[in-house]
């Protein structure tokens, strides 16, 4: 099975490869015209429902290829049958999507986009706003200046959905300024899903923070479950990527959360 640690080392060096043949001052240069997205965290906030973050995602480590889909394939289901923002996964070698699909898909869409990644470096925060990101996801055990991370996408009017492992981790991310709070439901230690880890750690978010749950869904019931464990916002990958129709799985999705938080 492939680790957690295997797959951060290789991330590590594609960006090497990637920061060599990309400045940060053409990412700089490249921003100055691009022009800004729709707000991701006003678009996941209703008082009433559990809004929907579809993502594309083509394969995963733990399941491999998932899809021949083309991100220009799945946006416009997304957009049309009630999604609020789209995620779109730019790892290369274990996802099998890159930076391309982001900026593809923010001339695809009006939605706000997430750039979910494995994000080690500030150079990859400019790189999502040079491909028209509105949100970044970093994770709060991975990069290791979270509070210069999350005033980076600050400035750049882009927001950071910190993804949070424990109790710890949590009160650390919103002490440094967090507004976004993911929790995966995924262990990365053997891959398993368990809906239960939004639940176990929903309580230690406030109620100003914006709560938004990741991995493991798939209908509506779950949809339900995480919304009443306090879920704001649910991500979605898998289970939309592999239905043969788009635009029905994520119409089931948004349905179910309507009227969740009332």
């Amino acid at each position: 099975m492939i680790s957690f640690s295997q797959i951060i080392a290789e991330r590590k060096k594609i960006l090497d490869r990637e920061m060599k043949y990309r400045s940060l001052s053409d990412l700089k240069e490249n921003i100055r015209r691009t022009k800004i997205r729709a707000d991701f965290k006003k678009s996941i906030v209703d008082e009433n429902n559990v809004s929907i973050i579809c993502e594309y995602k083509p394969a995963s480590p733990s399941k491999g290829n998932i899809t021949n889909l083309r991100v220009e394939d799945v946006i416009p289901p997304y957009e049309k049958c009630g999604a609020s923002a789209v995620s779109i996964l730019t790892e290369e070698a274990f996802f099998k999507s890159n930076t391309k699909n982001l900026s593809i898909a923010a001339k695809a869409t009006k939605l706000p986009l997430l750039r979910k990644d494995f994000i080690v470096d500030e150079y990859q925060i400019y790189e999502a706003r040079s491909c028209g990101a509105s949100a970044v996801l970093l994770m709060a055990d991975l990069y290791k200046d979270l509070r210069s991370g999350i005033d980076l996408c600050s400035y750049f009017e882009m927001d950071a959905l910190v993804e949070c492992k424990n109790r710890e981790e949590i009160e650390m991310a919103i002490k440094v300024g967090a507004e976004i709070i993911g929790i995966n439901n995924r262990d990365f230690k053997d891959f398993s899903i368990n809906l239960k880890r939004t639940k176990k750690l929903a309580k230690y978010v406030g109620e100003d923070i914006i709560l938004v749950s990741e991995s493991g869904v798939q209908n509506g019931e779950d949809i339900k479950l995480l919304g009443s464990y306090g879920a704001d916002a649910v991500l979605v990958g898998s289970s939309i990527m592999k239905s043969p129709n788009i635009c029905k799985k994520v119409e089931e999705l948004v349905n179910a959360g309507k009227g969740e938080l009332k």
